[in-house]
């Protein structure tokens, strides 16, 4: 199945990314069209550039990530009219080599389900080109909803072309299931600035023209410390800072540290994302923590959502270490859990494995999880196709996942499609809910 289309967006391309040129003109000879590339104007070239992303967003909330070239101070402008008749604009901030002149700034009182654009305004300077992003619905919007979600983007398979694909199906958000740099390869980071190191690399056009167009939930696995860490690890702490410093996300009190989270978007979409990292003890059979696994059971009992997407940046069906299957009692917990207190519209989501896939869950086979990845790293050749788990597998495609989520009707229903970095449908699954709680699979 070809799917064609003209995005009419402008991109504002400045001279380090001359380099991608070239390529980009390639893809958006595949993908049918592509955005309008200009050169910046004199008026541009007297602001500051901006690098930016937004994540964590919520309906009234969004956390904005920032990074300048040297020490500045600005402001944040925002605004749901992309003429900015009207704006809003955040107190003054700064950046400093302390977090590597990045910044992270909470936009409060926003509109549910609302389109905003925002941009950086030095003092001086002319505001910067926006980036934009969209808000969640209310937790009774009956709305649909359409996210990307992948993971595993290493340095030397830049550039990251397939970024480009997924920004043209147009993600209300994207979930980045970890792997975001790989710390342990190459020159492997040590000290804090080895890491921020790693994260500048990583930031290449194309992953800055998606991020300026939609929201990000930042998810981390092993290698942004690294390979199989677990919480004894002693670069653990370092790895975890860079990460903060890199990615928007929401600080919880009084534990700084938590990455694990949930977000709602409307009435059929919650999303678990879980730290399968800082908190895995092989000594005590863990890999969620004590409190992190009390957490998870709560939430999911309570939570109202026609679906529930229980994210692990390793996937649960896998049996070998340093997955899931090190961990078969608390797995086990987790899903007995499910079953006992009847809860429906459970559908997991992984990356990790660098291969797409469709995988049942140990001892139910009416779970299923979903296996995406990766976006930029080597394919898979550890794993069998022929692991009797496994009603989809493919490790010759570098691809991403899709998925729309239709709240309303007879059936609501989610639509997961894999794609490759030409957008080329790989596969698709429909997931329905037939109103008796029972989700059945096409």
């Amino acid at each position: 199945m070809k799917q064609k289309s003209r995005l009419l967006m402008r991109w504002v391309l400045g001279p380090t990314d001359r380099k991608e040129w070239v390529l980009l003109f390639g893809i958006c000879g595949v993908l049918g069209g592509c955005a309008s590339i200009e050169f910046p104007d004199s008026a541009e070239q007297g602001s500051i550039a901006f690098n930016c992303t937004v994540g964590d967003v919520t309906p009234h909330e969004a956390i904005v990530w920032i990074k300048t070239p040297d020490a500045q101070t600005l402001t944040i402008q925002y605004s749901a009219d992309p003429q900015w008749s009207t704006f809003q604009e955040s107190a003054m901030v700064s950046t400093t080599p302390e977090t590597d002149f990045t910044a992270q700034i909470p936009l409060t009182a926003l509109t549910p389900k609302t389109r905003y654009w925002y941009r950086n305004l030095v003092p001086g300077k002319n505001p910067s080109q926006p980036c934009q992003f969209l808000t969640a619905p209310l937790a009774e919007d009956s709305a649909t909803i359409t996210f990307a979600i992948s993971g595993d983007t290493r340095h030397s398979f830049q550039p990251f072309s397939i970024m480009e694909s997924m920004r043209t199906v147009s993600p209300d958000f994207f979930v980045f299931l970890g792997d975001t740099i790989y710390a342990d390869k190459e020159t492997p980071a040590r000290e804090l600035s080895d890491y921020w190191n790693k994260y500048r690399e990583n930031r290449d056009g194309f992953a800055k023209h998606l991020f300026a167009e939609t929201s990000v939930y930042a998810m981390w696995d092993d290698h942004e410390v690294d390979s199989d860490f677990t919480s004894t690890h002693p670069l653990m702490p370092i790895g975890r800072q860079a990460f903060f410093t890199y990615w928007p996300i929401r600080p919880y009190t009084p534990d700084g540290t938590r990455l694990y989270r949930t977000f709602r978007w409307g009435k059929a979409v919650e999303l678990f994302l879980l730290d399968t990292r800082q908190y895995r003890n092989p000594a005590t059979n863990t890999m969620l923590g004590a409190d992190q696994k009390q957490w998870l059971l709560a939430q999911l009992a309570a939570s109202s959502a026609r679906f529930k997407f229980i994210i692990s940046s390793v996937p649960f069906s896998d049996p070998r270490v340093d997955k899931w299957g090190e961990y078969p009692e608390e797995r086990d917990e987790i899903l007995d859990f499910l079953k006992k207190h009847d809860i429906t519209g459970i559908l997991f989501l992984a990356g990790d494995v660098h291969h797409a896939g469709v995988s049942r869950m140990p001892g139910l086979t009416d779970l299923k999880e979903f296996i995406f990845g990766p976006l930029a790293a080597p394919m898979n050749d550890k794993i069998s196709s022929q692991e009797p788990r496994f009603e989809y597998f493919n490790d010759a495609s570098r691809n991403f996942g899709k998925i729309t989520v239709h709240p309303d009707g007879l059936k609501p229903s989610v639509h997961i499609e894999w794609f490759d970095a030409n957008r080329t449908l790989l596969h698709e699954v429909i997931i329905e809910d037939d109103r008796d709680h029972s989700l059945t699979s096409r």
